[in-house]
């Protein structure tokens, strides 16, 4: 299931990656980035992941899609510096919910066809 949402995602996602820490360098004082970096490479696959998983959210449920693109800037201390490491449980638990959701569906429905109901 995971693998399927990256691959449907992939590109919008890697876009969407690139631009959204672009402006996270913008908004914060050391404007320098260090492609080569373990920080950079980690913060790039996480936000690619959930970026990912945002869209797939957006692809079943407008409303959905919206609210975890837009707590994805609840991350960053540089958007909201007066909650700097607050608010980033709330985008987690909101991902940990949506996918554990679309698990819940999966398994749902997988056992409604193999039960023959």
């Amino acid at each position: 299931m995971f693998i399927l949402i990256l691959k449907k995602n992939f590109k919008k996602a890697i876009l969407l990656t690139v631009a959204f820490i672009g402006l996270i360098y913008f908004l914060e004082d050391n404007s320098s980035i260090n492609f080569f970096s373990t920080e950079f490479l980690l913060t790039f696959l996480m936000y690619l992941i959930l970026f990912a998983i945002s869209l797939d959210a957006f692809d079943k449920n407008k409303f959905l899609g919206l609210l975890m693109s837009f707590s994805l800037l609840f991350l960053p201390p540089a958007i909201f510096p007066e909650f700097a490491g607050k608010l980033f449980p709330l985008t987690y638990g909101i991902f940990i919910i949506y996918l554990f959701f679309t698990y819940g569906l999966n398994m749902y429905r997988n056992w409604k066809n193999n039960a023959g109901l």
